[in-house]
C-alpha cells in the first residue's frame, strides 16, 4: 500500500477516526480530573491510567479501520526482525506529554499517525483539555476542528469532515503574516534546546521571542502558524514526531534531521530519533542555511 493508497483508504474512515481519538480523550480526561497513582517505567518516565486505557482503545480499533500492526509507546516491544517486513503500520502515542498531565498543566494529547514506507504519510493530534483535533498530511492537507465542529464531522466521510473544518494555511495572509513575531518554542519538560549557537544563528537575521509548549503540540503551534521553529536535541521516539511531521509537512514545513538536513524516517532497527528541527514554511524560506544539514554544528554553544 502504497501513500495514495493509504490516504483514499483514511478519507473513507475520517470521520470514524476523529470519533476514536475523542473517545480515547475522553477516557483520558476521567482521569485526569480525578487522582491518579503515577508508576516510574523502566527508563524513569511516568505512567498512568490514563495512558494504558487510551492504549488499549487505540490499538483494539486501529487495526479494525485499516488492518496493519501498531507500534505503541505503551505496547510491547517489538524487536527489529518482526517489524523490518512492515510496508504500512500505526503509530501511537496514546498520552504524549505524561509529565505534563502530572503536572496538570494541559499540554498533553494523544498521537495517531499511519507510516508507509518509513514515511508518515497522515497523523492526528487530539488535544483533550481544548477539545481540538489537528490531522492532516502531505498532498493532502492539514486542518483544524474543535468543540461543537467535531460533533458535525464524527462518522462522516472525508468530504464532509473538510466541510466544516479549518484549512491550517500559515502563509495564506501575505504581508500581515510575515509582520508576525518570529517565535521559537522550547519544550516545557526539557530545557536543552535553545543553545547558544543556534541562538546567535538566528539572531543574524531575525528576533525570536521563545515559548515553552509540551508535548507534541508543539507540531501543532507550528503548521498552525503561531509558531516557526522547533529544534529539539536529545531523547524523542518514533511515536513522538510521526503524527506531527505529517501534519507539520501536509502545509508546506518539515522535520528534518539536523545531521543532514532529510526528513526523519520510521521503523528503524532502533526506535530513537535523531536530533531534529521542526519548522514551518516562512522558517524554510528564511533560514534554508540552518535547515540544509549545516545546522549540526549549532548544537554547542
Amino acid at each position: 500500500m502504497d501513500r495514495a493508497s493509504c490516504i483514499t483508504s483514511l478519507s473513507a474512515d475520517l470521520g470514524t477516526l476523529l470519533r476514536l481519538l475523542r473517545e480515547a480523550g475522553k477516557k483520558v480526561l476521567s482521569v485526569y480530573r480525578e487522582d491518579f497513582t503515577v508508576v516510574l517505567k523502566s527508563d524513569d518516565s511516568p505512567l498512568t491510567l490514563a495512558d494504558s486505557e487510551s492504549h488499549d482503545l487505540l490499538a483494539k480499533t486501529l487495526p479494525e479501520i485499516l488492518p496493519v500492526p501498531v507500534l505503541s509507546e505503551e505496547g510491547r516491544e517489538i524487536p527489529f526482525p518482526e517489524r523490518k517486513s512492515w510496508r504500512v503500520f500505526w503509530s501511537i502515542d496514546p498520552l504524549d506529554g505524561t509529565r505534563e498531565f502530572v503536572r496538570r498543566s494541559g499540554d498533553f494529547c494523544i498521537s495517531v499517525a499511519l507510516v508507509a514506507d518509513r514515511v508518515p504519510v497522515f497523523g492526528l493530534i487530539y488535544i483533550p483539555v481544548e477539545d481540538r483535533i489537528y490531522f492532516g498530511g502531505k498532498g493532502f492537507g492539514s486542518y483544524r476542528l474543535a468543540g461543537s465542529k467535531i460533533d458535525e464531522a464524527l462518522g462522516n466521510e472525508s468530504e464532509a469532515v473538510l466541510s466544516v473544518c479549518d484549512r491550517l494555511d500559515p502563509d495564506g495572509e501575505g504581508a500581515e503574516r510575515e509582520r508576525r513575531p518570529w517565535v521559537l518554542l522550547g519544550s516545557a519538560s526539557h530545557h536543552s534546546e535553545i543553545t547558544p549557537g543556534l541562538r546567535e544563528a538566528l539572531s543574524k537575521k531575525e528576533h525570536f521571542q521563545i515559548l515553552s509548549v509540551g508535548s507534541a503540540i508543539k507540531f501543532c503551534r507550528v503548521a498552525e502558524g503561531q509558531a516557526d521553529f522547533y529544534p529539539r536535541y536529545g531523547t524523542t521516539m518514533e511515536w513522538d514526531t510521526a503524527a506531527g511531521q505529517a501534519i507539520v509537512e501536509g502545509v508546506g514545513g518539515g522535520v528534518v534531521e539536523i545531521s543532514t538536513g532529510r526528513p526523519l524516517l520510521y521503523n528503524k532497527p532502533e526506535l530513537e530519533n535523531p536530533d531534529f528541527y521542526c519548522f514551518g514554511l516562512r522558517f524554510r524560506r528564511r533560514f534554508p542555511e540552518i535547515l540544509e544539514g549545516e545546522g549540526s554544528g549549532l548544537k554547542g554553544g
